[in-house]
């Protein structure tokens, strides 16, 4: 066990009670439509064609607002005029109350099957209503970059379906990625708003509050169904399907919960996430008295890495020494990541992650970030979890957030004091915790209140 991590009893910040969440205004999308086009300019396109799923509706939501609903769909920009939605029978009720103009395309393809075609089928034929010619420099913006290492045809691979890449080539092939232009360290969406900011604070203290609420609700002889009923879920989007999932020797935290009934001395792990946050917890079903020397020594080592992971977060900092340093501390204990020791996160729960050995990313203002470090033991009986939600925001930003939204502001310093004073974590002054009860690690989950702190060594 890490000499500078300890078990203690601590008092645990009440839940939030929140008001009315924060609106994003028609100013907010105008404004990064702007600054798409600016991309588009420096790129020397004249149209951006943005895809979209009900899986994969970020880049779509972020540009308009627009949240397509059974089926795909495509978002079409120029450098003058409001953006065309193509849609199928059924997204194209969502356009009309976007929060900025756009024009809707009925395009029947993108429709679930055996639904009516006879009115405008064809994605090239809507396309070219929606302004593309043959002579448009079209960038397309799939759901994820593909590089080099994932096809050796990239650039030239679009993650996209290939009948929608068809018909896009059907009408011009003037055609390059620009996926990176919204995606990625670099993308616009690595750069959020007070607005998204407030807005990631508000779904993230709820998301934290739908995780604890099992937490307090956990005994065991209950159903994981039962447990997850007392989060309290409210309707708001998810990210992820709610995670809650408990047995014995190995857990696949990514299960959903089901009648199983928990048992004694179970590992569980829990999740919930909202659009612009996600909290996880993982441990055991037991009260801290119950906790073995393995068990603690396991979750101590990761809490320390943990530590580790807020304590690098500055503006400037490179996310390839960040993940350098919890990967090392990890190790220690002899715990590797399973993943990237964090990611960054936006309306999706994992946007890209420059968290990567060689990644040239820094930490940079308007950041989201997930505290999302997965571990691996040495054997499959161990388990922690400790993911939250994070942002990072220089002075200006800060000072905008404070004067525009105090609520939130306040919740954010009280965390910052929770982190500092009680859980003993050192965090720069331009990381913002946006999450309840953040950081806060109980490695035996029937005694919530007692978790891992940082001490100074000797």
């Amino acid at each position: 066990m890490p000499e500078n991590v300890s078990l203690r009893n601590v008092e645990l910040p009440a839940l939030a009670k929140l008001e009315a969440e924060p609106v994003l205004s028609a100013e907010v999308y105008t404004d990064r439509i702007s600054r798409a086009r600016v991309r588009m300019r420096e790129l020397g396109l004249t149209h951006l064609i943005v895809y979209a799923d009900r899986e994969h509706p970020g880049n779509s939501l972020y540009l308009t607002g627009f949240d397509p609903r059974f089926e795909e769909a495509l978002v079409v920009l120029d450098l003058d005029n409001a953006p065309c939605v193509l849609a199928g029978n059924e997204s194209q009720a969502m356009v009309p109350g976007l929060p900025v103009a756009a024009t809707v395309v009925l395009c029947q393809s993108l429709s679930l099957p055996g639904q009516d075609r006879s009115i405008q089928q064809r994605v090239s034929q809507a396309l070219r209503r929606a302004g593309i010619t043959s002579e448009a420099r079209v960038g397309l913006v799939g759901w994820r970059p593909i590089t080099t290492a994932d096809s050796p045809a990239a650039p030239y691979a679009y993650a996209v379906p290939a009948f929608v890449l068809g018909e896009i080539l059907q009408v011009t092939e003037h055609l390059t990625d620009a996926t990176g232009i919204l995606m990625g360290i670099d993308g616009l969406r690595s750069r959020n708003e007070a607005d998204q900011i407030a807005l990631n604070e508000h779904r993230s203290t709820r998301a934290a509050g739908h995780v604890w609420r099992a937490l307090e609700a956990l005994r065991p002889g209950r159903s994981e169904l039962a447990v997850a009923a007392d989060m309290g879920l409210n309707g708001l989007p998810l990210t992820a399907h709610v995670m809650l999932t408990t047995g014995v020797g190995q857990v696949v935290g990514l299960r959903s919960p089901g009648d199983r009934v928990i048992q004694h001395g179970d590992l569980l792990s829990t999740a919930v996430g909202l659009q612009g946050g996600l909290t996880s917890r993982a441990g055991y079903v037991l009260t801290a008295d119950q906790l073995d020397e393995r068990q603690t020594g396991f979750a101590a080592g990761y809490f320390a890495a943990v530590a580790t992971w807020y304590r690098g977060l500055a503006l400037g900092a490179s996310t390839a020494d960040i993940a350098e340093q919890t990967t090392q501390e990890l190790a220690k204990s002899s715990i590797r990541p399973l993943l990237n020791p964090g990611h960054l996160q936006h309306i999706d729960e994992w946007l890209d992650s420059p968290f990567a050995c060689g990644s040239p990313g820094t930490i940079h203002s308007g950041m989201s970030l997930q505290a999302d470090i997965i571990p691996v033991g040495a054997t499959a009986d161990l388990a922690a979890n400790c993911e939250d939600a994070v942002a990072i925001a220089d002075a200006d930003l800060r000072a905008e957030l404070a004067e525009r939204y105090p609520d939130a502001w306040g919740r954010i310093t009280a965390r910052r004091t929770f982190m500092t004073e009680t859980l003993g974590l050192h965090l720069a002054e331009e990381v913002l915790p946006l999450s309840d009860r953040q950081a806060a690690l109980p490695p035996a989950l029937r005694s919530p209140s007692s978790v891992l702190v940082a001490t100074p060594t000797s």
